[in-house]
């Protein structure tokens, strides 16, 4: 049996695989590479160091990496129109790589600076309510802040949500179920009218979380393969009977008669083959109502990591599109990487609101919720909300109304 065993961390992020351990601490190259730190994703944090890389394009204008670097921290923080005007600036003619990705992505957000902005409506957030969990998975992108805010702040932020118009809401983390107070919130959001879907590990689900999980929209919970090794070696848990843990809390939804499950797989390079098998596992449990295989994306991960896990979309597609064949009628969505980008607008344990370009290290603050207006923050320049849209609603079996 397993042992369940109640783990709660900050998983440290970027991973450290990828740090340049050379460098010296406290350089401008160290300091860039450990902003998106949980104690160092900031306004704050960004800010002081955005003031030193100015200093160091006073000296050296013509320096490429400099200007790339302020670039990604102009766009990073709480961007305005005239800062990304700034960091196309900087981008010209640049030949850096990662530099002529930022040029592309900046270009992009060029491209829909004339489009119209108020009155648009967020109609999913996800809500990383919770900084804490007990796996530490392989290219986890959550941007995990340092900062936990409390019952009163969550209830605020909630509020604040219900009454600009957004409908879906996913308490998410870590774990949300790591942190005790985010019943009451789920039962505040649905008492304010938002639709709730709750994804969490799974790990520490019982039956008395269950229940008083009874009225959300959706629970969502990971199954990424059928061998025990693959498994743990993806989700990197302390337990070596992980899997049968997870299986388990499906098994816990069967029994209770909860028959709102969304399962979530991570589709790499080490389970893609495992997936006919494992359909057959998912669609095993009546509690199962849709099934959300995710194009893994190793926007966080080392090189060596990303060549390991990497897998191709065709590849993906192509497997996804047998297992609709076999099970006809049970609702499979792909997520492919490409198309993630900017989706997300996620509020982190800090009140923080970020979303998430698709390469490297491209997390973008838009503002803070416990200081901010919903409307306020979306008028930030980097939002896309063709992308936004294409979000799966909470609640299983249901599409968004076409707007008007």
């Amino acid at each position: 049996m397993s042992t369940r065993q109640h783990v709660e961390i900050l998983p440290p992020h970027p991973l450290r695989a990828g740090y340049d351990r050379s460098l010296d601490r406290g350089s401008i190259a160290d300091d860039f590479q450990r902003r998106l730190e949980p104690a160092n994703f900031n306004p704050r944090y960004l800010t002081a160091l955005t003031e030193r890389l100015e200093s160091a394009l006073r000296q050296d204008p013509a320096d490429g990496t400099t200007r790339w670097r302020l670039a990604f921290l102009l766009l990073q923080n709480n961007a305005t129109a005239a800062a990304v005007e700034r960091a196309e600036e900087l981008l010209t003619g640049a030949t850096l790589p990662q530099a002529r990705r930022l040029a592309h992505l900046v270009a992009g957000i060029r491209a829909r600076a004339d489009l119209p902005r108020a009155g648009r409506l967020v109609r999913r957030v996800n809500f990383s309510i919770n900084n804490r969990c007990p796996m530490s998975c392989q290219g986890c992108y959550n941007p995990f802040a340092a900062e936990q805010i409390d019952l009163a702040q969550a209830k605020r932020i909630v509020g604040k949500l219900a009454a600009h118009g957004t409908t879906d809401l996913v308490l998410a983390g870590g774990d949300p179920l790591l942190w005790p107070p985010v019943f009451d919130v789920v039962d505040h959001a649905m008492a304010c009218g938002l639709k709730v879907g709750l994804d969490t590990t799974g790990y520490t689900l019982d039956a008395e979380k269950l229940h008083r999980l009874r009225g959300i929209s959706s629970l969502r919970l990971p199954l990424d393969a059928v061998t025990p090794e693959v498994q743990r070696a993806f989700r990197r848990s302390p337990d070596a009977d992980l899997l049968r843990a997870l299986v388990g809390s499906l098994a816990l939804c069967d029994a209770e008669g909860f028959d709102r499950v969304r399962v979530h797989t991570v589709a790499s390079a080490e389970n893609l083959h495992q997936l006919p098998e494992l359909a057959a596992e998912v669609f095993s449990h009546p509690s199962v109502a849709q099934w959300v295989i995710f194009q893994w994306w190793g926007r966080r991960a080392s090189p060596e990591t990303v060549r390991r896990l990497g897998v191709e979309v065709a590849q993906v597609r192509e497997v996804v599109e047998r297992l609709r064949a076999d099970f006809p009628g049970r609702e499979i969505h792909l997520a492919e990487s490409s198309e993630r980008e900017l989706l997300n607008w996620m509020i982190q344990s800090s009140g923080q609101v970020v979303t998430f370009g698709s390469g490297p290290e491209e997390e973008f603050i838009l503002g803070n919720l416990l200081t901010d207006e919903v409307d306020e923050i979306l008028t930030h320049p980097i939002l896309d909300f063709e992308a936004m849209s294409r979000g799966i609603p909470v609640t299983p079996g249901t599409s968004w109304a076409v707007s008007s």
